[in-house]
């Protein structure tokens, strides 16, 4: 049998899914330098855990850090003590989140096509999809809680969904039934460990997910079950004649009036109390919450009690409930933004965005057998980008755990080409393979040009992906052209992986060589015996994270200038062998004026400075020690310095 229409995956396609999921998640992981504000923040929140002893109460710089929950911290330290502390380890959690959520979607999306075992090849085509859209390779490689939030979401609605979905193998039967209770248990207990990963978003979404599928998948088995007189192949009735187009304003009213009738009768019957109270009954809602809660409570009343409850009053009221209602860091936005960050996060399976609707909208209504993958698709695109496009503080990671749900539709989309049963129409395709040219040939242009902008020519790698892109369209168009238009997945597939692996691993190492800030800071703690940081004028986190030490910050901000300065003179007081930060231009002034300010005049030595990485101005550090000698040394060594 031709491997193309085999319903299972061969060995060779196995082989090829874990070398591209390693490859794209692993390859240069601990190379580049921690990127500012979040990765040094948790990588350091996670050290300075690990040297207390304590995994309940997440600190960062001496300060209680209650941005997050603790799961990524646990991740992390439980990499430091088995490897030691370095970037690798820093980002090891996520890489293996990410590895987990793809073979996640593969099962998912193989059960939902009727596959009782092993991995169909819809499934291959949704982890490989998954594995190569931009947002998620990079949740996957940083040492953020995203990934960690992504993997268990994405477990807990799989737990959920097959466990109430009703087989019938070899195809999908399209019916939804009473969750069966293992399964359940279990989706929930990764919905508990979600709830730690980020808060409640990791519970309240992936459960509106589901819930909004099973009500959907219901309402179309109820249309569809035997005895209905049904008009059409999509299950659904319409309401009246649609009458003679050239007929009177009033017949076209009044069929308008049935239609209106039709749609708010159909609303009420899929999503009114009675309905949305057989979902809560069905996927054991009631006590699937309390099960997560069983997971996730004991830590968050841990960490209440420890801190007198300041970690539960950060997290929840200003971390949670400010950023939904007004915008936080200026990280505001209109309602497009979710949707072009979809875009984006998807890239470059989005070039097919088109095609892949248009595919779903025919499978949903006349495919049986796909028709509850697509819709699981769109309930959990439709979730996220919904509920945050109404926060407003608007960030592109709040919605990657729903990239797990477009690669379900993705898949099977790509797949119609090897089957050859549902390929796009010619004009859709080719219009692809034309944008795709474009945009890669852009893209490459774009980072080319960004090189010699910034004078940081190593990063022309990253132009690699934009080429990838292109010759991966060029070499669309032309093998189907020649008639092999199954093998376009695979060509598109390489150049998916070709620009991941160029940009956020190749491309990501070669630009972090080019910071100078904490070659300079590390190079001075080793040539320079001093006790105690302080910076003026802004703060990386960073330089908290490589020199191993907190740092005070002082910067214009409540205080006075006045006051900041006594404030800024009386820590230099206490710290007769410390060391000073002047951060730009801010820094600079504040400098200056301890130099010759009245009643508070310090000697400051130079010690260091470099250049600000991709900002204006200068670092520089200073002393006030004799011990010191007023030494300048200019620039820094070319890497970042390498944690052991």
């Amino acid at each position: 049998m031709d491997g193309y229409y085999m319903r299972h995956i061969s060995t060779a396609r196995s082989i090829s899914l874990i070398a591209l999921v390693c490859g794209v998640f692993f390859f240069q992981l601990g190379d580049a330098a921690l990127w500012d504000r979040d990765e040094p923040r948790n990588a350091g929140a996670a050290r300075e855990m690990l040297l207390r002893g304590d995994w309940i109460v997440p600190t960062f710089n001496g300060q209680l850090r209650d941005h997050k929950p603790v799961l990524l911290y646990w991740g992390q330290m439980a990499a430091y003590r088995m490897f030691g502390v370095s970037e690798w380890t820093a980002r090891l959690p996520s890489a293996l989140c990410a590895l987990l959520t793809v073979f996640a979607v593969a099962i998912l999306a193989s059960r939902l096509t009727g596959r009782t075992r092993g991995i169909s090849q819809e499934g291959y085509w949704a982890a490989a999809s998954l594995a190569t859209c931009a947002l998620f390779v990079m949740a996957g490689r940083a040492a953020t809680p995203d990934a960690c939030l992504i993997a268990f979401s994405t477990l807990g609605i799989a737990g959920l969904v097959l466990a109430s979905i009703d087989p019938s193998p070899p195809y999908a039967s399209g019916r939804v039934r009473p969750a069966r209770w293992l399964p359940a248990i279990v989706g929930y207990l990764m919905l508990g460990l979600a709830g730690l990963a980020k808060g409640p978003v990791g519970i309240i979404l992936p459960l509106a997910v589901v819930h909004l599928w099973w009500l959907v998948c219901h309402r179309a088995q109820t249309l569809t079950s035997p005895g209905r007189n049904h008009q059409h192949a999509d299950g659904s009735a319409r309401a009246g004649a649609v009458g003679n187009p050239r007929g009177s304003f009033g017949d076209t009213l009044r069929v308008a009036l049935r239609w209106s009738r039709h749609a708010a009768s159909e609303f009420w019957q899929t999503f009114g109390p009675l309905p949305v109270w057989r979902s809560v009954m069905a996927l054991r809602t009631v006590p699937g919450l309390l099960i997560a809660l069983l997971a996730a409570a004991p830590w968050y009343i841990a960490v209440g009690l420890e801190t007198d409850g300041a970690f539960l009053r950060g997290f929840f009221l200003e971390h949670n409930l400010g950023r939904a209602t007004q915008p936080m860091e200026g990280h505001g936005g209109s309602l497009l933004f979710y949707p072009a960050a979809f875009l984006v996060g998807t890239f470059p399976w989005s070039l097919w965005l088109v095609a892949i609707v248009w595919w779903c909208r025919r499978a949903a209504r006349t495919n049986v057998a796909h028709r509850q993958l697509v819709v699981l698709s769109g309930c959990w695109i439709l979730v996220y980008v919904g509920a945050f496009s109404l926060a407003s503080t608007k960030l592109p990671s709040y919605i990657t755990p729903c990239y797990a749900g477009a690669a379900l539709a993705i898949g099977c989309f790509l797949r119609q080409f090897e089957t050859e049963w549902s390929v796009p129409r010619t004009g859709l395709r080719r219009a692809h393979y034309m944008i795709a040219m474009g945009v890669g040939t852009a893209l490459a242009g774009t980072l080319f040009w960004l090189a010699q902008k910034e004078s940081m020519p190593g990063i022309t790698v990253g132009a690699i992906g934009g080429a990838a892109v292109a010759v991966g369209g060029l070499c669309g168009w032309l093998l189907d052209r020649s008639g092999a238009v199954r093998v376009v997945p695979t060509v598109s597939l390489i150049a998916a992986a070709a620009l991941q692996v160029s940009v956020f691993a190749i491309g990501a190492t070669q630009t972090s060589r080019y910071r100078q800030d904490i070659a300079t800071l590390t190079d001075v703690q080793q040539r320079f015996d001093g006790q105690g940081w302080a910076s003026a004028g802004g703060l990386e986190p960073s330089w908290v994270f490589y020199l191993q030490e907190p740092i005070q910050e002082f910067t214009p901000g409540a205080d006075t200038r006045s006051d900041l300065l006594d404030r800024l003179c009386d820590w230099i007081r206490s710290h007769p062998h410390g060391r000073l930060i002047a951060v730009g231009e801010v820094g600079e002034d504040l400098v200056a004026q301890l130099q010759r300010g009245s009643g508070r005049t310090v000697e400051l030595f130079p010690l260091a400075q470099c250049p600000r990485f991709l900002r204006p101005g200068q670092l520089t550090v200073y002393a006030w020690d004799s011990r010191s000698g007023g030494k300048l040394a200019s620039g820094a060594a070319a890497a970042p310095p390498r944690l052991r």
